[in-house]
């Protein structure tokens, strides 16, 4: 699996590539999946970047829909 470089994260969340706890910060609050390597850099797969940015074509079915179901409490 490819993921993004430490210098394209940093670009992503605007800090230096060094920086791995204010990366790991970034991708919880912005609720990005990622896993860290034995180094402690937050890893972030390029085909799951690509789809939250947009930037694929790949049809995707999420696990949970993007908004509540609002029927489900209409009894």
């Amino acid at each position: 699996m490819e993921h993004l470089t430490a210098t394209e994260l940093a670009a992503l969340v605007g800090c230096k590539s060094n920086q791995r706890a204010v990366m790991a910060r970034w991708l919880d609050k912005n609720h990005w999946r990622y896993v860290r390597d034995t180094n402690g850099l937050p890893k972030v797969a390029r085909a799951y970047y690509d789809r939250k940015m947009g930037l694929s074509n790949e049809k995707h079915s999420p696990k949970h829909a993007d908004t509540p179901n609002l029927e489900a409490f209409a009894h």
